[in-house]
């Protein structure tokens, strides 16, 4: 439903997981303060205020509310800022009943207007007030409060009746000591922990559902992510790394300024293809991934590197297969899909807006000289013998040589390092 847009004064911005923070918890809270402001920047230098577990968005300086233009955009942007678990624009006033009445008075007209048209005619407007009283000096508990609102708001509408389980239309009153606030609508976000807080990674960024998804489950967490993928030219398009790009672009939005470096991997396929058995060479292609992968993560100071592997999805993901693979990295692997349902992936790659692009018919460098009978039980000794046949560093060298960091927006390329 769309909401009506309100002279509104400020923007509630919850948290759920920054609350089990002890003494560092200011530190969590100026992380999510400071990507609520990075996206959006465009409204100006907003001001802020917090009380009590509370954090409040305010107009910029001489701003008294925020536009229709603005409101379209916090509703459209906050959606995308990690650490916040929900955010709702409403009316910042004092902590006095008469000052609550009118700010109530002021929205609720409107909304049940947009309510009521949703709810077919005949039936009920179903509403509910949910009030929460943390400053304990004042007189009314907020059973009592909701009590007086609906005695005040009920006789006024004919349609409206009470619904305290379930309602289509909710107020929302928080009453504080500084301040109280009003609101009737709720814009969710992706929770977790603000961006930052949780380390910088490395992706193995495809093209594929599987690791965009990865990325953005570490962006929940308030890790900064920076992205290589790998090509095969002239085997694969150069389609594969605007495709990439894309991915990348998307991802950023949930963090700002990730990097992407390309690498050409196609020096280790050839000798792996022409020197070690077939079966073993998918295996051999991730454990040269993960090495030049991990050159790239000292340059960017990454603590781990993460895939979107999923436990058994392909022969390359098996228990064994992964962890010989890991046996070539010198940093952690990160694997926040390995135990995750395909289609929670899907959904999830649906509602952040990386599904559409993954599914553009681009072929990749997993596809080029992929074995008909890839092994799905390898060994380390097994895959040290099929690489002792292989000048491995310098294998690495001439893939690093072809590496390159891409300008997200133009595609220009640039040294990596």
């Amino acid at each position: 439903m769309k909401y009506p847009d309100l002279p509104y004064n400020a923007v509630l911005c919850r948290y759920n997981e920054i609350a089990t923070k002890g003494h560092n918890r200011r530190q969590f809270e100026n992380r999510l303060v400071g990507g609520v402001q990075r996206v959006l920047r465009a409204l100006g230098k907003l001001r802020v205020a917090r009380e009590a577990g509370r954090i409040y968005i305010q107009p910029p300086e001489g701003v008294d509310t925020f536009s229709v233009a603005d409101l379209a955009e916090i509703r459209r942007r906050l959606p995308v800022v990690t650490g916040l678990a929900s955010a709702s624009p409403g009316f910042l006033v004092a902590p006095e009943l008469t000052a609550m009445e009118q700010a109530v008075d002021a929205g609720f007209e409107a909304v049940y207007q947009a309510v009521a048209a949703t709810v077919p005619e005949g039936e009920p407007v179903t509403y509910r007030m949910r009030a929460n009283r943390a400053d304990k000096a004042f007189p009314l508990s907020g059973t009592k409060l909701e009590i007086h609102f609906a005695e005040r708001l009920v006789p006024r509408h004919d349609r409206l009746a009470v619904n305290l389980k379930q309602a289509a239309l909710t107020v929302e009153l928080d009453v504080r000591h500084v301040r109280a606030f009003v609101c009737f609508e709720r814009i969710s976000g992706p929770g977790g922990l603000p961006e930052g807080t949780g380390g910088r990674v490395l992706a193995l960024l495809s093209g594929g559902i599987d690791s965009p998804v990865a990325c953005y489950q570490m962006m929940r967490r308030g890790c900064r992510v920076d992205y290589v993928t790998f090509h095969s030219s002239p085997y694969t398009p150069p389609a594969l790394i605007a495709k990439v790009a894309k991915l990348a672009e998307i991802l950023n939005d949930f963090q700002g300024g990730g990097r992407l470096f390309a690498v050409n991997l196609l020096p280790a396929q050839k000798q792996i293809r022409d020197i070690c058995r077939s079966r073993f060479r998918t295996v051999l292609y991730r454990r040269f991934m993960v090495r030049v992968a991990n050159r790239i993560a000292e340059e960017t100071r990454a603590k781990a590197l993460l895939t979107g592997d999923n436990l058994g999805q392909v022969a390359s993901q098996t228990l064994a297969n992964m962890s010989v693979i890991d046996a070539a990295s010198d940093r952690m692997i990160l694997r926040p899909l390995v135990a995750a349902d395909k289609q929670d992936t899907v959904a999830v790659a649906e509602r952040i807006g990386t599904m559409a692009v993954s599914c553009e018919s681009v072929p990749d460098s997993c596809t080029v000289f992929a074995p008909d009978d890839p092994c799905t039980s390898s060994t380390v000794r097994r895959l040290e013998a099929e690489e002792a046949q292989l000048d491995v560093p310098a294998l690495v060298e001439a893939c690093l040589e072809q590496a390159v960091r891409i300008d997200l927006a133009t595609l220009d390329e640039y040294p990596w390092r």
